[in-house]
């Protein structure tokens, strides 16, 4: 079964399997982002990338999410004042 990013996400908080799985699923970016880096740099970056990547993953609150219909209606309010 393939799980979804949320749902690794909410598992992460009490399982280290999940965040492994989250870090894995950003390695192929994380990659792609770092050939954009010179060459002696890229090991410390990427151990920087992948730290910053599991505190934010230990810290993201999946409770605190808007639903689709919520997030349309911030999006449509905000660019409603603009005008």
């Amino acid at each position: 079964m393939v799980e979804t990013l949320y749902q690794l996400a909410v598992k992460s908080k009490n399982d280290s399997k999940a965040v492994v799985k989250i870090l894995n699923a950003f390695k192929p970016k994380i990659n792609k982002t770092l050939k954009q880096t010179r060459f002696q740099y890229r090991s410390d970056l990427d151990q920087e990338l992948q730290l910053k990547l599991v505190t934010i993953i230990k810290k993201y609150d999946v409770e605190k999410l808007d639903g689709f219909w919520e997030f349309y209606d911030k999006q449509k309010n905000f660019y409603n004042k603009k005008d």
